[in-house]
């Protein structure tokens, strides 16, 4: 996109607002929030529980995504964002890749020797944590691969944590899961409740829970495949990151009114 490409996208820009939906109590604003980085991005409703999706299609998009065909499925979608995530394999990988690759000193034998040891290291504790000790390391090489070239949009220091990556997908999939049917509002709001518990320890304010979902969606996206095409997951976290820089400095966006 052009220079006044980018310059009438940002004029035109506004949030999507669902004019007949029910008013917002301060706890649900606040949970919805979580998730509006998505929704400005899809262009779905900040201020309501919806996808403005009929059954059907929430359905379809949830079967794919998320594997979820009925409430119970949804519910197992609920309790992997919950209780595993992303946010643990990348406190084991984040740290491991930027040690290995701050320092390449040494001959191509030193490094590959250096690598080695690094790698058996990380599967110990990949066990040590209960986790599939192959499955951290994909993801280990797949983010040493494409980490560099996030610089621009990642810049460091990282995001210590990427809980908000799980916790805006809870208010992400609970729009499609009450659209779909398979989750009443009530429980949707529930589990919203549990996002806000699970990300607010974990930062000071929304600008740093935007770092830790981008990094979030970026370590995601860098691992859907062997080799992890930098290019387009730097355009993709581009696009994330201007939906965020919207909500963090316009009037009418939900992060000015339900501060962190």
């Amino acid at each position: 996109m052009g220079i006044f490409g980018k310059i009438k996208k940002i004029f035109e820009f506004s949030f999507t607002i669902k004019e007949d939906a029910p008013p917002l109590t301060p706890r649900q604003e606040r949970g919805l929030a979580l998730g509006a980085i998505y929704a400005s991005e899809g262009h779905l409703p900040i201020n309501a529980l919806t996808a403005d999706a009929d059954p059907a299609t929430a359905a379809k998009v949830v079967a794919g995504a998320w594997q979820a065909t009925d409430t119970e499925s949804a519910r197992a979608s609920y309790r992997y964002l919950l209780e595993r995530g992303h946010r643990g394999i990348y406190q084991l990988v984040a740290p491991h890749v930027e040690a290995l690759w701050s320092d390449m000193s040494g001959s191509r034998k030193e490094l590959r020797a250096r690598h080695e040891r690094a790698g058996a290291e990380l599967a110990a504790r990949a066990v040590q944590f209960g986790m599939d000790p192959a499955e951290v390391q994909h993801y280990a090489t797949n983010w040493g691969r494409c980490s560099a070239a996030l610089e621009k949009e990642l810049p460091a220091p990282r995001a210590a944590s990427i809980a908000a990556w799980d916790a805006a997908r809870i208010v992400h999939v609970s729009r499609l899961f009450v659209d779909a049917k398979f989750i009443e509002p009530d429980e949707a709001w529930e589990m919203i409740d549990r996002a806000v518990e699970l990300a607010r320890p974990h930062y000071a304010s929304w600008g740093e829970f935007t770092q830790g979902f981008l990094a979030g969606r970026a370590f995601w996206q860098a691992a859907q495949s062997d080799y992890p095409d930098s290019e387009k997951i730097a355009s993709s976290v581009g696009t994330f990151k201007f939906h965020a820089d919207e909500l963090l400095t316009r009037e009418d966006s939900p992060w000015r009114s339900a501060s962190w």
